[in-house]
């Protein structure tokens, strides 16, 4: 008997029996699924081998503190929860950002224009404190100190403060003295004081450490009564005049001083040798423009007030300015302290005289002429693309509506004329803004300008004149606002 279609039978089973096989072997196909998260959160699945057709549902959960953005990679999505079968290779990875908390201080902030990659250096005015903010209005740092501020202080490269203190029981009082020179590290140990508080000299208002490492300080320096009606003053008490210190902190020494004394001009006594005309002589210091200033600290002796300076160490020049005088004075630094008494030596052979001025054309003898300032702080050197300019806060206090402004200034050396107003590159003023005392204005990498507006806060300003930030201090008053950038060697050194 033939048996083929048993056979035939047998085999095509077995055909299909390893047919059906293989179709399973090719059914368990593994695909990798990458799944990444950043420090801000975390996800419910692992990376790994998925079966295909496998549905994953994987969801992004963020940490305290941070939130979910969004999902990227293969997939683009901002639900935190996503589903998707496994079909081939996939890497995916969930975004978290810190939570921010916007202080109720910040009364504006637009975030597209702001210059963020800083923060800002706020200094309350006669406190013991101060602290670095960000945008947001948070304190990222913050520094106490056992006595009361005596105006100015810097954050150093070594991420030390530097400032000015109130010395106790000082001889001389008016606003803005201090007395004390101290560096403070980060925790707050004294690393170094420097006193200068007697009957005749006191520091006072503003310092800054030089590259060489040596502190410049502005002092008051007392003249006798006697001496300044000699000149012309018509004042019944001393007078206080402006003097710079520079001291070399490994020594505690004064390496280098300029007197402004040393440099007057007078047109009341011809027999002194300060005699000489204020309107040609425009080097030197009107000394009898003293009689003109009304203020409650002039009618006592401060007939200058110097508020502020700046270092230029391109040139060794030093920008100084007078508040009682309306006006900014700049001064060689590469002279000896036996040069700075003089008219001659230096980079410049002028010794101690004025190298250029600008901001009251009065100050020369005519009560007539015009001014740019009325009342004047902080001066800044600014140098864009090797453009030099000076941006300074003019309070204005008349109008009574402060303003931020910048000045080109010409070439300075032994032969810059003086008597002209230079160049005004650029303005900001609000009718909201105004403080007849202290304030000031910092120039931001990205081209704005920070304003302190010292009984109320800062502001943030495009060249453009558009108001950016806004922070209302909520009745602390500030002495300066200073921007530091996150990748100075002032912010690295502090470890945040």
């Amino acid at each position: 008997m033939r048996k083929y279609p048993i056979f035939i039978l047998v085999l095509i089973s077995f055909i299909f029996a390893c047919s059906c096989n293989n179709d399973d072997a090719q059914n368990n196909i593994y695909y990798t699924v990458t799944i990444n998260t950043d420090e801000g959160g975390t996800v419910n699945l692992t990376s790994g081998e998925y079966l295909s057709g496998t549905t994953l549902e994987v969801t992004a959960s963020p940490l305290e503190g941070y939130s979910f953005d969004g999902w990227d990679g293969d997939i683009v999505d901002t639900n935190p929860t996503i589903s998707f079968e496994v079909s081939g290779a996939i890497s995916i990875n969930a975004n978290f950002s810190e939570t921010v908390t916007i202080s109720e201080n910040v009364v504006v902030l637009n975030e597209d224009l702001i210059d963020d990659s800083g923060y800002i250096f706020a200094i309350e005015n006669g406190q013991n404190t101060c602290y670095l903010l960000d945008h947001f209005g948070n304190k990222v740092f913050t520094w106490e100190f056992d006595d009361v501020l005596g105006q100015d202080i810097e954050i150093t490269t070594d991420g030390t403060v530097l400032g000015l203190f109130k010395a106790s029981n000082p001889e001389i009082t008016f606003g803005g003295q201090a007395g004390l020179i101290r560096e403070i590290d980060k925790d707050g140990t004294i690393l170094w004081e420097y006193e200068l508080s007697t009957t005749n000299e006191i520091t006072h208002h503003d310092l800054t450490k030089l590259p060489n490492g040596n502190v410049l300080a502005l002092v008051w320096e007392r003249i006798p009564n006697a001496d300044a009606v000699a000149v012309g003053l018509n004042k019944s008490t001393d007078i206080f005049t402006e003097k710079l210190i520079e001291i070399d902190p490994s020594t505690d020494t004064i390496v280098w001083e300029w007197r402004s004394w040393e440099h007057i001009v007078q047109d009341f006594d011809e027999n002194l040798d300060s005699f000489g005309d204020p309107s040609v002589e425009k080097n030197k210091i009107n000394i009898r423009h003293a009689n003109s200033i009304e203020h409650q600290f002039a009618e006592i002796g401060d007939i200058m007030h110097s508020n502020g300076l700046d270092y230029l160490p391109e040139q060794d020049i030093i920008v100084l300015s007078i508040n009682f005088y309306s006006e900014v004075w700049f001064i060689d630094h590469s002279t000896t302290t036996a040069e700075a008494k003089t008219e001659t030596g230096g980079q410049f052979n002028r010794g101690g005289d004025l190298l250029y001025r600008f901001g009251n054309q009065k100050v020369f003898g005519d009560l007539n002429a015009s001014s740019i300032f009325d009342y004047n702080h902080h001066p800044t050197f600014v140098n864009t693309n090797g453009e030099l300019s000076l941006l300074i806060f003019n309070n204005n206090e008349i109008a009574g509506q402060s303003s931020a402004m910048e000045f080109r200034l010409p070439t300075i050396n032994g032969s810059t004329t003086i008597g002209g107003d230079p160049e005004l590159l650029f303005e900001f003023t609000d009718a909201n803004l105004f403080n007849p005392r202290i304030s000031g204005a910092d120039r931001l990498p990205n081209g704005n300008t920070l304003i302190c507006e010292g009984d109320y806060g800062f502001w943030e300003v495009t060249p453009a004149g558009e108001v950016v930030w806004k922070y209302d201090g909520n009745g602390i008053p500030f002495w300066r606002g200073i921007f530091y950038s996150k990748d100075s060697d002032e912010i690295l050194s502090l470890g945040i």
